[in-house]
């Protein structure tokens, strides 16, 4: 006794192809999303490793341009863009590449009111009256300070300043270009931005900041290097996982 079995594939086909056609693309933009995320991730990670205590602005300006199904491409990068502050693709470069460090609004700030000539940077002290952020870098409100003891704003945050300013006493800051240094009978100053309170020149803490050739970088942030092996290292798992869903997802 026997009995024969016959089955359309062309329907299954046809259902096989409807489910690539839909369910690929999607996994694939899954897939290149949750990679993209995995390098932030490691980039930030490497930041935190190179850097010393780098701020949250830093790590937190790494963005991603996400993939769509219908436009199979993500981007990792480094905001370009930031209001008053320095933009983190501009700060960072050198400390990628290579180079020159990045001259911030501070720096640019004393060059153009003569303070410092084009290849100097101020370079800040360990001086106790120096104010310390918890990351170990100088807080917004002394550089603002010290321009304002300057008089060397290049903006409108001058006027904002200026009316805090009249609630209290404002510090004595002068700072000793290259050219002057040494030209003063009462005391040897090098060039640099001082402090002129009784208080920090008897603790001979009055200097704030050094003036001196700009630094150059190594480049030690390979950004590029460690997103794209990321990338690599990731992508296998990430598309397998993400078509699995797409699977199980499909109608």
């Amino acid at each position: 006794m026997s009995f024969d079995v016959e089955f359309d594939i062309d329907p299954m086909v046809k259902r096989l192809d409807a489910l690539r056609a839909v369910q690929v693309p999607f996994a694939t933009s899954l897939a290149i999303n949750n990679a993209a995320k995995v390098a932030k991730k490691d980039l930030q990670g490497e930041m935190r490793r190179v850097f010393d205590r780098p701020v949250p602005f830093t790590t937190n300006s790494i963005y991603i341009k996400y993939s769509r199904k219908d436009d199979l491409y993500a981007r990792v990068g480094l905001k370009e863009f930031q209001g008053k502050g320095n933009a983190a693709a501009d700060y960072l470069l050198p400390q990628i590449q290579g180079g020159p460090a990045y001259a911030t609004r501070f720096q640019k700030s004393l060059r153009e009111f003569g303070y410092l000539g084009k290849n100097e940077y101020a370079r800040p002290t360990q001086s106790d009256f120096l104010r310390i952020n918890q990351y170990g870098n100088v807080t917004p409100g002394q550089y603002t300070q010290i321009l304002y003891g300057l008089q060397a704003f290049r903006d409108s945050s001058a006027f904002a300043y200026r009316k805090n300013a009249k609630k209290k006493r404002a510090p004595v800051i002068s700072a000793i270009r290259t050219g002057e240094a040494n030209i003063y009978r009462s005391r040897s100053l090098f060039p640099g931005i001082y402090l002129e309170s009784k208080k920090a020149r008897e603790n001979k803490e009055s200097a704030l900041f050094w003036f001196g050739k700009t630094p150059n970088l190594p480049g030690k942030y390979n950004f590029r290097k460690i997103g794209s092996e990321s990338i690599i290292k990731n992508w296998d798992k990430e598309f397998e996982s993400a078509l699995d869903k797409a699977i199980a997802t499909a109608k």
